[in-house]
Order: structure tokens, then sequence, then C-alpha cells
């Protein structure tokens, strides 16, 4: 069994898709007709108050300066999406984001099931763009890529101030054509942060822009050249292990895209049924997640009634998320985390946590408890917005701290050969105990 890093599909912030928001935004001013493009972005009547007004106004009036005196001519397509993204570029939140209309393209294309690129996990993490999980037999996995490297430069263009969208975007392109990536390797480290600190999560202030002036001392920089391919986008991936007389079936579960959690419950029948599984062991390392609907129904396949999670924002009313029933209520359960488990992994993993159904085995996970909300927008692009927090049944707000595991077995990464995380479940389960 490969150790550490297991894969899922390259998608901007393991993307939690739960509803659709009715959206907003707000205009930085512009020309006459800059400004007026700009505002058939934003609904009617989005400007209502005088004060708002007034700014708009002095907003038209700069521009109007630097329409008369500027240098050379306005890029009225790039004034745009430059006033929008440094308008979400102040809300200091990665993850909320305008999507331009080829972005947002690109974005549905990687959500249908495969897509045209090397085959990577990314997430923003204190500012930096960083690797989640490589993806089986991808480009970047055969290339050595692994979780936790960091992207400094795409095709010779630093990260510095790009947004995650922004990088993933040049990242992606047509089957057959390469990129050039620069990366950079931390030194590894198997530590793993008890309760309420911040391993795996996102510390400090969070902004939407990477900042390569946090990246860590005393890594290495290698740069790699990736032939792009179509990367089809795996679910499960199983075997039956034998410990100690009983029939153990481990099961990797890579991504909660669309129908993953019907194919993770067959895995689960197939091994419980035919198999004669004594014991299950679902493996979330690396999962960055994806939608919120999988992530229930994912949560359902374990836990026979009750509130898996529940969501709520300023703008938001709450929302509580119930089992479907139909549950493997009584088979053992163990689930493997770490540092990288993020977003709809969490939500599964912190259900099964608070209900005591399963023994959580590994490390401090990403710490991602946001709702993501997209919104289609006049001109063809999204506005893609933070828009409410993930609450556990027991009320944990698990955003930027992640959910600790009940035993914590970090996978040294030094030992490619041996699963640390999974030698101690496997250990659990045969009743060894460190004193033994």
């Amino acid at each position: 069994m490969r150790s550490g890093a297991k894969w899922a599909l390259i998608t901007v912030v393991g993307l939690v898709a739960a509803f659709l928001l009715v959206f907003g935004g707000f205009l930085l001013g512009m020309d006459p007709d800059v400004g007026g493009s700009v505002r058939d972005l934003l609904p009617a009547g989005f400007f209502g108050s005088s004060d708002t007004d007034g700014d708009y106004e002095l907003q038209q009036e700069v521009l109007r300066k630097l329409e008369s005196s500027y240098y050379k001519e306005i890029d009225v397509e790039e004034l745009q999406t430059g006033a929008i993204d440094g308008m979400l570029a102040g809300l200091g939140d990665p993850y909320t984001t305008y999507l331009d209309p080829r972005e947002y393209a690109e974005f549905l294309e990687s959500s249908s099931g495969s897509y045209s690129g090397v085959g990577m996990v990314v997430e923003m993490k204190d500012n930096l763009v960083t690797i989640v999980s490589t993806f089986k037999d991808s480009p970047a996995e055969i290339a050595g890529i692994q979780s936790g490297d960091i992207i400094l430069a795409v095709d010779g263009v630093s990260t510095d101030g790009l947004s995650l969208d922004e990088v993933v975007t040049k990242i992606k392109g047509p089957e057959g054509t390469t990129v050039i990536l620069e990366m950079y390797r931390p030194v590894l480290s198997t530590t793993t942060t008890i309760a309420g600190q911040s391993e795996g999560g996102n510390t400090g202030d969070v902004g939407s822009t990477a900042d390569v002036s946090q990246l860590p001392g005393g890594g290495e920089i290698t740069e790699y050249t990736l032939t792009r391919k179509t990367i089809a986008i795996p679910v499960t991936e199983s075997e039956v292990l034998e410990v100690a007389d009983k029939e153990v079936a481990f099961i990797a579960f890579f991504t909660f895209s669309e129908g993953s959690a019907d194919e993770l419950r067959t895995e689960v029948q197939r091994a419980v049924e035919r198999d004669g599984a004594d014991v299950v062991i679902l493996d979330l390392r690396s999962n960055g997640g994806g939608l919120l609907d999988e992530a229930i129904d994912v949560a359902s396949i374990f836990i026979p009634e009750g509130e898996v999670v529940s969501t709520e924002g300023l703008h938001s009313p709450e929302q509580v998320y119930h089992a479907g029933g139909d549950a493997f209520a009584h088979i053992p359960l163990y689930v493997l985390t770490d540092a990288y488990t993020a977003s709809a992994s969490e939500i599964v993993s912190g259900a099964l946590q608070d209900y005591e159904r399963a023994v959580l085995v590994g490390e401090t996970t990403f710490g991602k408890g946001l709702v993501q909300s997209i919104s289609s927008l006049s001109n063809g692009g999204a506005l893609k917005m933070t828009t409410a927090v993930y609450l556990t049944p027991d009320g944990r707000n698990i955003n930027e701290t992640g959910i600790v595991p009940d035993v914590v077995a970090p996978d040294d990464p030094a030992t490619t050969e041996v699963d640390e995380a999974l030698e101690t479940v496997l250990d659990l389960i045969s009743g060894v105990t460190a004193e033994d």
C-alpha cells in the first residue's frame, strides 16, 4: 500500500459546492463606459445607499482623470477584472474569488469527471499555493511531486500575488502541451500538533493571494517540466487485509465528486456482505473534499440517524443536514486522516468522531470548515464565495484548527515502503499496544 499521499482531482480549494447563493459584490468605479460594463456584472439595485453612490462617483472621478491623462490606453476588460479582484482581496479570504468566463468554464469542466492538466489538488495554506495530493499515475505523481510541496512559479511566472484560481488556470491546458512548475519542498516533518493548535490548518490571517515571503526556510527548489494529459477522476481503491484472524477491508476514498458516495457504499457493501469483512478502514488522507451532498451520503453509510453537519453564516439561515439511513451501523470502523484531509472529508470525520462511530487515526486535519457557493454572473463568469461555516454535530467549528484524531500516528514520509499510520490501525485491530 502506498505510503502518504492519496490522490484526487486538481480543483480549487478542495471545493465544497453546497448550494447556490443569490450573489452580491462591490464595484470599484471606473469611467462611465468601463464602470457601466462592470456594474452589469452585479444585480440591479445593488447600490442602494447614498454613501455608496458617493463612493462610486469618487471612483468615477479618479478613472476619468486616468482616462484623460494616463500614458497609454486603458484595457476595459483588465480593469473590470482588476477592480473585482482588488475588492475581493480586501476580504482576506482565499476561497472567495471572481471567475472570469474562461475560468468559470474550466471550473465546470473540472467538476464534470475529467479535465486536462497534471493531476494535483491544491489549496492556499498559510498564503502559499500548496499541494494537497497528486492523482495516481498522473504527470505530477509520476514526476515525484508530493503533498506539502509549494508552487513558486508556473511557466516562469511567480505565484506571488496570484489567487488560487489564477494559479490553477495557468497549470491546466490542452492535452499534450507542457507546463513548467517551480516547486519548493519544505523540510519534512512527522510532528503532529495536539488539540486546538494549528497543524494542518490555516494559521494567522489568510490572504486571498499567494505571498512567497511566507516560505519556510530549509527546503529545496526543484523545477518540473510536465506534459498535460486528460485526467480521469478516481473514487475508491480497496483491498482486503488479514489481521489477527480478521478480514479487514482497506478502502481509500479520493474525492467527494458526484456519485462518489454511491461507489463507496457499493465498496463497503461488497466488503461486508460478500467478502465477510470484520473491520473497515476508510482512508481519507489527502482527500481535499468535494460536494456537500456527497459528504452527507458518505456519513450516512456508517451513521444510521441524526445530524451530520450544520451550516451558519451572517446572511445564510442555519441549515442542518441529517443522515439518510440504511447504514452499516455495526461494522467496526477506523478512519485515517492527515494534514491534507480537508473540507468534505472533515465533515465526515467530525461526524464520525462526535458520534464515537469511528476511531480516527493519523494527523490533525487541514482545517477548512467553510461553505463555498457558486453564483453565475451576467457576463458568463461567476462569483465563488464563502457563505457560511460548517459545525460538527457537537457544534465544533473546525475551520483553521482541524480535527485532532483519537490516536495520533503520523506517517513518516522518509519511510516510503512503510505506512506507519496504517500499521498503527492494524495494531489497534489486533489488540497490540505500545506496552506489548
